[in-house]
């Protein structure tokens, strides 16, 4: 009995085993079956997106090159379109000007004839006298009364035109000899100018220089006289009398440099002053010639008449001038010897000075 038994529990596991066994099985065909399916199915989707893929970029490609073309049509148009209208644009605009230009020269050439109403008159009745003679040969008998006035009348005309042609020369001859004229007037008054420029540049700088000598002939006296207050003060060399003949020297020689400063602050106010009057006399005779300001006057005698005034004014400033510098010297020179004989170095350097501000006026 445990026989039987022992061998039905053996043959209850056998068959348990055989059955797992089974079930394990199953189970890997299973797993081996879904892995299959899963890869053809990953690869029939791969498949289909590919051909998707590839027929998605033909439908554009297609709607690119479909949307290109209309593009391009639609560019070859818009150029087509500007194209004709520019033109348009130019012949509208080459036909107004052509009009314009025709207005112009149909108005030109009516004023022509009109000048020559005449003479165009006597043409044609000349030229429909002609062609009604050659229309009709012989048959009309013209008076030969009448066919000399008509030459007289051409005769005439055609003089007059002759006469007119040479005025027209004549007329153009005397405008280039005043063109000619006129440069010539430019050319004298830019020299005038010049030559003005340059004669007040040196009367000033003579002004200037007569200026800076009175400076510094007025610094070292006035140090000769401090020089001489101080010996006064200490008393070593003179007495009382002779002190104050040296302290009157500098105060009278003061007076005279403010009065030789003033008289050469007026004659450089004058210069001044009359270098503008000459100028502005020039500007407006050359304004007058060119025409830009109107006056009943010759420019040409005006011009000459304001050179002699600045001559004359020239030389009486000149005069004046000299005049200024033989005061100037003589200043200086009395300054000099103010002192009677003296011996100092004072006085020999006060006759050094006045031989330095005589150098420079002369």
């Amino acid at each position: 009995m445990t026989t039987i038994l022992y061998c039905f529990f053996f043959g209850e596991l056998k068959i348990g085993n055989l059955e797992n066994t089974r079930n394990r099985t199953l189970h890997g065909v299973l797993r081996v079956q879904s892995c299959f399916r899963g890869y053809q199915a990953r690869r029939h989707a791969s498949e289909r997106i590919r051909g998707v893929l590839a027929l998605q970029s033909f439908i554009r490609a297609e709607n690119a090159r479909q949307s290109y073309s209309s593009l391009l049509r639609k560019h070859r148009a818009a150029t087509l379109v500007q194209k004709n209208l520019r033109g348009w644009h130019a012949r509208r605009y080459f036909i107004k000007i052509r009009k314009a230009s025709v207005v112009i020269q149909s108005g030109i050439r009516g004023c022509l004839v009109r000048r020559c109403a005449g003479n165009v008159d006597l043409l044609n009745v000349l030229r429909e006298f002609e062609s009604k003679k050659e229309a009709e040969g012989d048959q009309i008998l013209i008076k030969a009364s009448f066919l000399a006035e008509l030459q007289r009348r051409i005769l005439r005309a055609e003089a007059t035109v002759r006469e007119k042609d040479e005025e027209n020369e004549m007329l153009h001859q005397r405008l280039q000899q005043y063109e000619n004229r006129w440069l010539e007037y430019e050319q004298k008054m830019k020299a005038m100018e010049e030559m003005w420029q340059k004669q007040m540049r040196s009367l000033q700088s003579s002004l200037s220089v007569a200026k800076k000598s009175l400076a510094l002939d007025e610094t070292p006296r006035m140090s000769d006289s401090s020089v001489e207050q101080s010996w006064e003060s200490n008393g070593n060399h003179v007495g009382g009398g002779s002190s104050q003949q040296l302290a009157a020297a500098p105060r009278i020689t003061g007076r005279e440099m403010n009065a030789s400063m003033s008289v050469i602050g007026r004659l450089a106010e004058e210069l001044e002053q009359r270098s503008q009057v000459f100028a502005d006399d020039a500007k407006f005779l050359v304004e007058v010639k060119s025409g830009q300001a109107d006056a009943s006057l010759n420019p040409d005698v005006e011009l000459r008449r304001l050179k002699q005034n600045f001559d004359s004014w020239k030389k009486d400033f000149g005069s004046r001038i000299r005049e200024t510098k033989v005061i100037l010297n003589k200043l200086a020179s009395g300054g000099g010897g103010g002192g009677g004989n003296e011996s100092s170095p004072n006085s020999a350097k006060r006759k050094w000075w006045g031989r330095l501000n005589t150098s420079k006026f002369s």
